[in-house]
């Protein structure tokens, strides 16, 4: 179950990285000559990038994880705004297009990496500083009741009684 508080946060984190990665791949393209969608077309799509990373919301994210979203939001948007222009380029892209994208990637992969070590680091900060639910600890170890038994005996008094046994005549009944 999450709390609000964390939902929120996986609602922004979301945001930004559909934002951050769908606007700058619009802006990249646009600068190497591509053609420039309209603004719903590209707010659909930075909420479906934001809808896609959900999951990744759940812990943080290395590197090499928002490298991989990043590239393939890159692509993805590529070839969505080649398939909405209204003259459809060859297959192939220039080396500006490709530049551009490579730039924008490379921009949005450091800003990211930084903003989630910066929640992160944020998060560790207030979860040190703000109280805890006061929760009793879990039971772990076995429950010890105390059993009131025999008076401690030395250990070789035990192993004679049980290798030794004391032997007699019976008692005589009286």
């Amino acid at each position: 179950m999450t709390s609000p508080t964390r939902g929120a946060l996986r609602v922004t984190r979301c945001g930004v990285i559909g934002l951050s990665s769908g606007l700058l791949a619009v802006v990249a393209h646009a600068s190497a000559g591509g053609h420039l969608p309209p603004l719903p077309h590209v707010l659909a799509f930075a909420a479906a990038v934001g809808w896609a990373c959900g999951p990744l919301t759940d812990r943080q994210v290395g590197l090499g994880e928002i490298l991989g979203l990043v590239v393939s939001v890159q692509v993805t948007l590529h070839v969505f705004l080649a398939l909405l222009s209204r003259h459809p380029r060859e297959p192939v892209t220039s080396p500006s297009m490709l530049l551009a994208h490579a730039l924008a990637t490379a921009v949005v992969v450091s800003a990211l990496t930084g903003a989630e070590r910066a929640v992160f680091r944020v998060a560790a900060v207030l979860a040190s500083v703000l109280p805890r639910p006061l929760t009793p600890p879990p039971a772990v170890a076995p429950l010890r009741i105390p059993i009131a038994g025999h008076p401690e005996q030395p250990l070789s008094e035990v192993l004679r009684r049980r290798t030794v046994p004391r032997r007699g005549p019976p008692l005589l009944p009286s």
